[in-house]
Parts: C-alpha cells; structure tokens; sequence
C-alpha cells in the first residue's frame, strides 16, 4: 500500500500507475474513502426528493396544489445558501497563500457583476431574461455534470450533450408544457419574453433535449454508469408531471443547491477529517456559519427592494432579477472550479493523481 501525496507535493510518475486503477468509473462505493459517501447521499436525498413530488404528483393535480409562484420563491430564496462561500473557493484551491487585496478582489468583481445585471434587467428586461434562462441551462448542466465526475472519481469533463441533458429540463420543458402556467411568470419578469419564445423555438428546443438525453443515456449505459444516466429521465418525469412553480422551486433548492453544497463540504480541506471519519454535522455546521452572512446579506437586500412600503414590488420578478444576478458570477466561480481541478480522491492503496498538485484532501490543481 502506497502513502497519499502530502498536500502541496507533486504527485510522481510512479503515482499515476496506481491510480489508474482507482480513478476510473469502476471505483465501487464499497471501497470509495468514507469522505466521498457525502456525495453518494446527496445524490441519493436528491433523487428521493424528486421521487417523492412524483408520487404526490396526483394529489396536487386534485387539489391545485403547487401551482402558486410563492412556491418558487420559496425554493429560489432556499437555495441562495449553495453560492454563498464562493469568495473561499480560490483560498481552498490555491497552492499559494492569497494577498489581502486578492482576497477581496472576487468579493468585489462578484457584486460588480450583479450590479451589472441588474442593471441590465432594469434596461432591457426583455433580453436580460432569455440570458439567465440560457445561462442557467448550461449552469444547471455543467454542475449535474461535475457532480457525477466527482462522486465517480473522474476528471470534470463537459459534454454538450451531457450538460443539456441536465440542465434543459428544468428550463426547456415548463416552457414546453406549461405555457399557460409559465408564461404569466415570465411576462411578470420580462412582458415581451412570452412572445418571443415561439411555438416553433420552444419544439426546436424541446427536440434537441430529446436527442441530447438519448445521446447521454446511450453513453452512460455504456460507460457503466446507469444512474447518473437516467438522471435526465427522472428530470423529465418531475417536470412533466408536477405543477411548474413547485417543480422548479423544488429542484432549485432540494436538486442543484445541495449537491452544490455537498461538493463545497467535500472542497472544503478544513472537512477532510471529519468526512473521512464519517462525521458531517462538523461540516454542515461549519458551512452554515462561512454561509450565514453572504446569505443574509442577500436575503435583506431582497427583502429591501420587495418590501419598500413607498413603492411596493412584485416579489417574483425582484427575486429572479436577483438571483439572475448572482448567478452569473456564481457560474463563473464554478465553472474556474471545475476547470482548476482534477476531482479523485485516492482510493485505499491508491495514490493522488499524477496530472496536479495535491491540494486539500479531495481537490487537485493543475500545474
């Protein structure tokens, strides 16, 4: 049995050989480090919350019941949590210590960027929405994507096909099959979208999601790897049988954040004790505090624009502006995420990856 690569070593030629037996899509869950049975969870708690809104799905249908925006506001506002340590990401993944003005240089170009945005959902609302329903396309498919590599113990690779088959039905399919539903939402946002979207773009679009989920259950099957492949099918079931408003507000919050959540506790060095001794309130804890601040500071800069008594606003579409405009950096934060590292902690009697520099017990930088 060989030692892991100590934390900012480089890792050995003769270390890639032993792991290649480790890193690859055959690492089981039975020998996986303790530590990667987060992620298994929150793939598992995901998957069960999407199963259960599929069974309760007749009896919302009978009672109207999810069909109110203030379900997706709810699920919006319960989500904010999952990029509020995006500030602490490049510390975890930078080999060398950070200057204080470089600490507060991501802080600073993040709320640049929301302002910007809102600024542009202020100036053309109409455009600043169809560019948060494409970003957060490819946002909610690439994170779908990096979380299936990290609990496989693979490199984070795109597929386009992939990344659309993960993050289109959340956006494509109400669009689709609830216009009579969502519409209303969308021209509460931005009035000219709903006429924009055509019949024909919305089967256009409806139709390459189609091919991209053959396409990734197709490559998944044959790779081995069965349940990250029908996930898109599971996506496609909740979205077409439960009420739009719920369906995304559910998804948001129980789906797309807490498998966030679970790769920045599984990020996090600070963790890497008590995750390999099987202890997550330690982390959960320690997440909740790193995230209580930038998430209240949200949370009240929400409710100032919403609750303004002067000159009372809409919640729905003040909500989307905002969350429009702290996703884009967010994704941004994310995607460096992905790009910067080789996800794969080593397996028993494996070593660290040979491609990086160890950094942390989980995340590997590239050199």
């Amino acid at each position: 049995m060989t030692t892991p690569v100590p934390p900012g070593a480089a890792a050995t030629p003769g270390n890639a050989a032993s792991t290649a037996g480790h890193a690859g899509p055959t690492a089981g869950t039975a020998g996986r480090p303790p530590a990667y049975r987060l992620l298994d969870r929150a793939g598992l708690v995901s998957a069960l919350v999407v199963a259960a809104l599929l069974a309760g799905a007749p009896l919302l249908h009978r009672y109207d019941f999810g069909a109110s925006p203030a379900f997706l506001v709810v699920g919006l506002v319960l989500g904010l949590p999952h990029g509020a340590v995006d500030h602490l990401v490049p510390a975890w993944l930078s080999v060398r210590a950070r200057p204080p003005f470089a600490r507060l240089a991501l802080p600073l170009a993040y709320a640049a960027v929301a302002a910007g945005v809102l600024a542009v959902f202020r100036a053309a609302p109409d455009l600043a929405l169809l560019g948060f329903l494409a970003v957060s396309v490819v946002h909610f498919g690439a994170a779908d994507e990096a979380f299936h590599a990290e609990r496989d113990h693979r490199p984070v690779r795109y597929t386009g096909s992939g990344v659309l088959a993960h993050g289109g039905p959340p956006v494509v399919l109400p669009l689709l099959l609830r216009p009579d539903a969502v519409d209303p939402l969308l021209a509460a946002v931005a009035p000219g979208v709903p006429a924009l979207l055509t019949t024909e773009i919305r089967l256009t679009a409806a139709l390459c999601l189609l091919v991209a989920i053959g396409v990734t259950l197709r490559r998944g099957v044959r790779a081995g790897r069965l349940r990250s492949a029908v996930e898109p099918v599971l996506l496609v079931a909740l979205f077409a049988a439960v009420p739009p408003a719920l369906a995304i507000g559910a998804y948001f919050a129980g789906w797309h954040s807490l498998r966030h959540v679970a790769r920045l506790l599984h990020a996090d060095p600070a963790n890497h004790a008590d995750l390999t001794a099987g202890r997550l309130s330690p982390p959960l804890r320690r997440f909740a505090r790193r995230a209580a601040l930038p998430t209240l500071a949200a949370s009240v800069f929400l409710a100032a624009l919403v609750g303004r008594p002067e000159q009372p606003v809409d919640a729905l579409p003040t909500t989307i502006a905002v969350l429009a405009a702290l996703t884009l950096p967010h994704a941004a934060v994310v995607a460096w995420m992905d790009r910067r590292t080789f996800t794969g902690s080593p397996a028993p009697g494996g070593d660290a990856p040979a491609r990086g520099v160890r950094r942390g017990p989980f995340l590997y930088r590239r050199r």
